[in-house]
């Protein structure tokens, strides 16, 4: 058998691999975790082996493969390429057999966290807890910002607001209110993301709350109900605002 032979055989089998892991996960319910991350680690082979080449009838670049795959499987390009790039910065230092026992969720955690060392090893504590069972993803996500964003404890524990999907005019409208509600605040550009996010739903929360409370409460105006963007200098931490 010649390498040509050797090569079209295991591009053949990679692709129907990715097929029969993103056929599996649009029908079926459990193991998703572990499936996508599976996912990743096939793309991630099938990008970096040019498996596609093999194809010069249906592909003449790696992204007309996932165009396939996003119009076969219905699945975002976003999606897919987010699978890929947990595969891609993480594989190198972990391997794959880590990669897929922590699952796809953690993984874009731990990935986050990679990215953010800009070549650092990522600490052990960090591996471990993406490995650790008992963990949930948000618990994962609290303890990289510790670990790469605070100088200190921070109080409290850590909020997860899930997420929700957003069409592009209204990802659009969230961020033009986002960058608007930083600027009136005043918020340092170098804060760490998850202290400027907290900072502009907080006051989200409280300018809504200082505008409507009184409807809510028929009538009553409670004494927390201050709306923040027009009192924000007695409410926002000195330590945040641009000097």
């Amino acid at each position: 058998m010649s390498v040509m032979d050797t090569e079209v055989i295991e591009a053949e089998a990679l692709r129907c691999r990715i097929f029969d892991l993103l056929e599996n996960t649009t029908h079926q319910s459990f193991a998703l975790e572990r499936s996508y991350t599976q996912i990743g680690v096939s793309l991630y082979e099938f990008k970096a082996k040019e498996c596609w080449r093999q194809y010069p009838e249906l592909y003449q670049t790696f992204d007309d493969f996932i165009t396939e795959l996003k119009t076969r499987f219905k699945r975002g390009r976003t999606q897919l390429y987010g699978y890929l790039a947990v595969a891609e910065v993480l594989l190198p230092t972990i391997g794959e057999e880590k990669l897929e026992q922590m699952g796809v969720t953690k993984a874009l955690e731990l990935k986050r966290a990679v990215k953010r060392l800009e070549g650092k090893p990522l600490p052990a504590g960090l591996l471990d807890a993406a490995l650790d069972t008992a963990k949930t993803a948000s618990e994962l996500r609290g303890e990289i910002g510790r670990a790469l964003n605070i100088t200190e404890e921070p109080k409290g524990t850590w909020m997860d607001l899930q997420g929700f999907f957003m069409t592009p005019e209204e990802r659009k409208e969230f961020k033009e209110a986002f960058l608007g509600t930083e600027a009136l605040l005043n918020i340092k550009n170098d804060l760490p993301d998850h202290i400027r996010r907290k900072e502009v739903v907080l006051a989200w929360m409280r300018e809504w709350w200082g505008t409507h409370a009184v409807e809510v409460n028929g009538g009553q105006m409670p004494e927390n109900a201050v709306p923040v963007l027009i009192q924000r200098s007695a409410v926002l931490d000195t330590s945040l605002v641009e000097k």
